[in-house]
């Protein structure tokens, strides 16, 4: 463990849609068996992407844990403690598209994010780069143009990774209680956890999330990735805003403008693995395959479901249907609505209305 003493056109769909060891932050890399059957700017973009992982993380980020997969595959968690001996962790999973910093701790103040907000609530706040995002080692197949490989990662890779994460905060970090805090594509990545195992949690936090009403998953004989740039990012989140709102108001409130909150976010989204270096403002977008439902049943640890009410992304439909098929009993699960959000709510005005709703849940358990 080696830390940082800071302690469209993407398709709506792709939006949403073993022993752990320790890796030195930078030295890992992936395999280039296909190098022979590249042309040379092929490899010199592979050695340009590759090169990105050797560099030191900036300062503004927090704490960095590389934890080594089953599969030798090294995985970022990020950290954000406060609490001088915290008695519970937070996991917190990122959904499609984009990574767990831009999300949960960008770069627009100090006490910006949700990451931060749960470590001042005195919880210890963890929160992974899945694999293809962030600061989490890029999957070979993402280093090839996108038509080039078949899609790498699929629901039960991701689950997997984040049962050995959970195994690592219960068994090497001594947490007993662990809360779940999945984000849009990150109930899904939840669901497919408690289908391929048993991860006790405290709390489930299912945000932003939808059962039997939106398609997830992508075609498995590819592409691998699609190419996401900052217009389509701005467009996926302003374009849920009310045309009458005015948008500073909305995403900034009293302190930011709105350009502040999403060029920092967007810094946070860039200033990764996933930047594609010879497209300027470009990412890897990730895609995933399904290859089973997850279905939302296997859930049995007490559950909250929130959606934002002006979420265009998940409807009303899509959340009540998950809260109904989460498997938790009735006295030990919730379904609430937080007004005046987009599906970036997490990112906006409201923001710590949304996080004191998440945190009176967990505070039950």
């Amino acid at each position: 463990m080696t830390d940082n003493s800071d302690r469209t056109t993407t398709p709506r769909r792709a939006f949403l849609a073993g022993t752990a060891g320790t890796a030195v932050l930078g030295t890992a890399g992936a395999a280039t068996g296909a190098d022979d059957h590249r042309n040379e700017a092929e490899r010199t973009n592979d050695k340009r992407r590759a090169g990105r992982q050797d560099r030191e993380i900036a300062s503004w980020k927090p704490t960095a844990h590389d934890l080594t997969m089953d599969d030798c595959h090294r995985l970022r968690v990020w950290e954000r403690t406060t609490a001088a001996d915290p008695d519970e962790a937070v996991i917190f999973v990122h959904g499609m598209t984009y990574g767990a910093l831009p999300m949960f701790d960008p770069p627009v103040a100090e006490d910006f994010g949700w990451l931060r907000y749960a470590a001042d609530q005195g919880l210890a706040a963890f929160a992974p780069d899945m694999r293809g995002y962030g600061d989490t080692e890029l999957p070979a197949e993402f280093r090839s143009q996108p038509e080039a490989n078949a899609p790498p990662l699929s629901f039960e890779r991701e689950a997997l990774d984040l049962l050995e994460v959970t195994r690592w905060l219960r068994e090497d970090c001594g947490f007993d209680r662990i809360h779940y805090v999945g984000l849009s594509g990150g109930t899904w990545r939840g669901r497919a956890v408690y289908a391929l195992g048993e991860p006790d949690y405290a709390t489930v936090t299912l945000a932003g999330g939808s059962f039997d009403t939106l398609e997830v998953g992508t075609d498995p004989d590819g592409p691998a990735y699609l190419p996401h740039t900052r217009e389509e990012f701005v467009e996926a989140w302003t374009g849920e805003i009310p045309t009458d709102a005015d948008l500073d108001r909305w995403i900034g409130g009293d302190e930011y403008t709105a350009d502040e909150v999403l060029d920092a976010v967007w810094k946070a989204i860039v200033e990764s693995n996933q930047a594609i270096e010879d497209e300027p403002e470009t990412i890897i977008n990730p895609l995933v395959v399904q290859d089973r439902e997850y279905h939302p049943e296997q859930i049995t640890d007490p559950t909250f479901v929130v959606r934002p009410s002006s979420d265009e992304t998940i409807s009303r439909a899509g959340a009540l249907n998950l809260y109904d098929a989460v498997g938790a009993e009735d006295d030990r699960k919730q379904y609430a609505e937080i007004a005046g959000g987009t599906h970036f709510m997490f990112l906006e005005r409201k923001r710590e209305e949304f996080f004191d709703a998440v945190n009176h849940f967990q505070d039950q358990y």
